[in-house]
């Protein structure tokens, strides 16, 4: 029985909202792969199940949609014209990838994940989790990278206030708070490396 309660604290707990919105790359040993984006914004447009539905009246409604594309190489990727920016090092040796991110007020990479609006954020969070137990949907911003073998080690600079990163097996990732993002102030450096 214990067991079992164990199971579903690390169940939910693996279920966060952090997960909601981001960048998810399966990285190649040649340097190409896969990304998909995960990104969640405010619509009027009625959803497929509103049409099924009868004696409604709908009023607030949130998109969660997923886009995966390929890449040949993945120093050849940015978002928002530069304002995130991969570099995969050619040492088979000691294969690592930097990805530089830049902070600031009107981020369209951003923009283009999550409202910027604290406000509307809060807003989405009552639609996306009418338990209430949700206070602000996607607040932080997920990158994650699927690398070819184990990693050895992921870490940021500068460090902030609920940045995160870390490393499992052969997954990197790291946590990004929007409002953190939207701030004034230098590049985040993530460095990755691999065997």
């Amino acid at each position: 029985m214990r067991w079992i309660l164990v199971m579903l604290l690390l169940w939910t707990s693996a279920c966060s909202d952090n997960d909601l919105v981001g960048l998810h790359i399966d990285l190649r040993e040649d340097g190409s792969g896969t990304l998909t984006a995960r990104s969640l914004k405010a619509t009027n447009g009625p959803g497929p199940t509103e049409a099924a539905a009868h004696g409604m009246q709908w009023r607030d409604r949130v998109n969660l949609s997923s886009s995966q594309g390929s890449f040949q190489d993945l120093s050849k990727v940015d978002f928002g014209n530069g304002e995130v920016r991969f570099a995969v090092s050619e040492n088979k040796d000691m294969p690592y990838l930097r990805v530089t991110i830049q902070r600031g007020p009107e981020l369209s990479w951003v923009q283009s994940l999550v409202p910027l609006d604290g406000e509307i954020r809060r807003k989405l969070a009552r639609v996306h989790d009418p338990s209430g137990k949700t206070k602000e949907v996607a607040d932080t911003i997920h990158i994650e990278v699927q690398l070819p073998d184990a990693v050895v080690s992921s870490g940021i600079t500068p460090a902030g206030r609920g940045i995160e990163a870390s490393h499992e097996r052969n997954r990197a990732y790291v946590l990004l708070p929007v409002k953190g993002l939207l701030q004034p102030g230098d590049e985040l450096v993530w460095d990755i490396s691999w065997k």
